[in-house]
């Protein structure tokens, strides 16, 4: 038997039954998340969890210790930081649910081709009338990036001389974080080895300020490598790059791992 909190002070009951394979999915087919997969002594509700996730939608600042202090002065009880970790835990599972569960009813549906989302973003975009004419620019779109979620990259304590580079320049970092197996699904969200297949890997100089017909180039430093390596070297991710059509629908987006904006 556990017990679950809800947004009031009433208990219930949760029943482990004999025939229930694992706790963990006996705990979420009763509506509890728990917050460790093995043995849970702490679990959240969907209900917190759904009312969290609709929340930050609407106000993406809207921080989860502040979620879980509110949760805390429902529940008479005193706040403590590693209830924010639980909570953070329970949430990514809870998240995860909902893109699985998301991808199974595309699937029902006819809509698990990798390119549908792209290709029905926008209705105005993409939608075409029957004998419509043509347009010249059948889809217009803007990219650009940002620094705001940025995230400090926690290194190892090591010699920095054992882990030089090719150039035997500055030190390559190497995270202290275990390795997360999540990711997000769907095609939005560019992965990180879709990323790195285009590394370095262009034989074309884009910056080159030899280039006459580019006037742009030469006044173009913000992508400049050996300007920006060393001081976006402290973070892990610097920041998203988004592309948006001109009526603000998203249609890809790129996580910014260890680099500026290149």
């Amino acid at each position: 038997m556990a017990s679950r909190y809800v947004l009031d002070t009433e208990r219930l009951p949760l029943s482990i039954l004999s025939t229930d394979s694992f706790i963990a999915s006996a705990l979420v087919w009763q509506g509890v998340v728990p917050c460790s997969p093995i043995s849970p002594s702490t679990g959240v509700t969907m209900q917190a969890l759904n009312l969290y996730h609709i929340a930050c939608q609407r106000n993406p600042h809207f921080s989860i210790q502040a979620y879980v202090k509110m949760l805390c002065d429902l529940q008479g009880v005193q706040f403590h930081p590693h209830l924010s970790c639980q909570f953070s835990i329970a949430l990514d599972v809870y998240l995860q649910i909902l893109s699985n569960v998301a991808a199974l009813v595309h699937e029902a549906i006819g809509r698990s081709n990798c390119n549908w989302r792209l290709m029905h973003a926008c209705p105005a975009c993409t939608y075409t009338l029957k004998d419509e004419d043509p347009l010249q620019f059948k889809l217009l779109y803007m990219m650009d990036s940002n620094d705001s979620l940025k995230r400090v990259l926690k290194k190892v304590a090591r010699d920095d001389s054992e882990y030089l580079d090719d150039d035997n320049d500055a030190p390559l970092p190497r995270s202290a974080e275990l390795p997360s197996m999540q990711s997000v699904g769907g095609d939005r969200y560019l992965t990180r080895d879709y990323i790195n297949s285009f590394a370095g890997d262009s034989s074309v100089d884009m910056l080159s300020v030899d280039d006459k017909d580019n006037l742009c180039a030469g006044h173009w430093n913000n992508m400049k490598d050996e300007k920006t390596r060393r001081m976006w070297g402290v973070f892990d991710e610097s920041g998203i790059f988004i592309a948006v059509c001109r009526h603000g629908f998203s249609l890809v987006i790129a996580d910014r791992v260890q680099s500026g904006e290149q």
